[in-house]
């Protein structure tokens, strides 16, 4: 009954930081796709995981790209020196990892910048949501033992599917005025964690549009993260394994299909962002931007905080890195935005993670 009664609060976004570490240890799979289907009002015969990743023209192309990046491991994998000096990586996640052919991704670069050996069961447009509860990872850590675990998912749980909308409040029922409370968190964004004005501001307002649904979801972010690497530390199988996560960049919502831009117009640019939050009434740009930006933020916080508990996790902060122009779609950047970030993953590999961000979720709900 104590658990059913957690979940009932962890839907209605009424659980406590110390209930949801009560929960966490106590949520098995049927729970799992109980709670995903309150918190998305999916009917009961609906799936859960339909992320389409693996159908159609992305599922060709994703194992195309997919396919080719292994096709390389594999050649390591042959060779007497394969683990001499290099540090044998498997990679899981989404477009961030598998952006089909067209753009070199995150795992790209990697793979063209160190000798490393990168075993990819990335796809583009997968949720984490489906990689978590199909613990798709399992068998490859297993067989593999690799000294890093990337991981990459979120994005198409929070906008996949047109699921934006119900994550935000109408407009006509925000009022976007800063209070003192505004203003005090507008100066901690940019004093303690170095954002520009425009940036820290676009965050405040964005928080004003969320409605319970997001941060439930957020709540079962947590969840998922916090399963993942304790289970992985449980096994006792991958001691000496780091972990790295990442919560993406500021995007813009878009509604450019160009001809001139023929990605996208291929991949429907305008269906993640723009389009939902048209439809919520959100129909001035800087105000969707502000909207995903406060998203993104707290993706972001919820990472570093689940990370911190655990001893090899590590996170690829991304916020801000990118310039406008260096978004190729509302999700994706360019390729060489894309290489930008892949440094830092080569630097935390190699030993030199990156800074963690000071100011915290938890930090960040005492000033709502």
């Amino acid at each position: 009954m104590r658990k059913q009664a957690l979940i009932e609060k962890l839907v209605r976004n009424q659980i406590t930081p110390a209930e949801l570490e009560e929960l966490i240890p106590l949520i098995d799979r049927t729970d799992f796709r109980i709670i995903i289907k309150r918190i998305f009002d999916l009917n009961e015969n609906e799936d859960i995981n339909e992320s389409g990743a693996d159908e159609g023209l992305l599922g060709w192309l994703n194992k195309v790209g997919r396919r080719k990046k292994n096709r390389k491991f594999k050649k390591q994998l042959r060779k007497p020196d394969f683990r001499v000096n290099k540090k044998v990586i498997v990679a899981e996640g989404d477009s961030w990892f598998e952006y089909p052919l067209f753009i070199k991704d995150i795992l790209d670069w990697i793979i063209k910048k160190t000798n490393y050996p990168v075993y990819s069961l990335a796809y583009g447009g997968d949720w984490i949501a489906n990689i978590l509860y199909e613990a798709q990872y399992i068998e490859e850590l297993t067989l593999y033992q690799p000294e890093v675990f990337l991981i990459s998912g979120g994005g198409n749980d929070l906008v996949g599917g047109g699921r934006l909308a119900k994550m935000v409040n109408k407009r006509s029922l925000v009022d976007v005025t800063l209070t003192p409370t505004d203003q005090q968190l507008l100066g901690e964004l940019q004093n303690r964690c170095g954002y520009t004005e425009v940036q820290a501001r676009r965050i405040v307002v964005g928080f004003k549009f969320l409605n319970k649904d997001f941060h439930a979801l957020i709540n079962l972010f947590r969840i998922l993260y916090s399963l993942l690497f304790r289970n992985i530390e449980l096994s006792g199988k991958f001691n000496d394994m780091m972990i790295v996560t990442q919560g993406y960049d500021f995007p813009i919502p878009s509604n450019n299909k160009s001809i001139g831009k023929p990605l996208r117009w291929a991949f429907g640019n305008g269906r993640w962002l723009y389009h939902p939050l048209i439809m919520k009434g959100i129909t001035d740009g800087e105000e969707q931007r502000s909207v995903v930006a406060a998203m993104i933020f707290e993706f972001n916080e919820m990472l570093i905080a689940t990370g911190r508990k655990f001893q090899r996790v590590y996170h690829i902060d991304s916020r801000g890195l990118l310039k406008d122009e260096e978004w190729a779609d509302e999700l994706h950047a360019r390729s060489r935005a894309f290489e930008r970030i892949a440094d830092r993953y080569i630097a935390c590999i190699q030993g030199m993670p990156p800074q963690k961000a000071q100011f915290v979720n938890e930090q960040i709900k005492s000033f709502q």
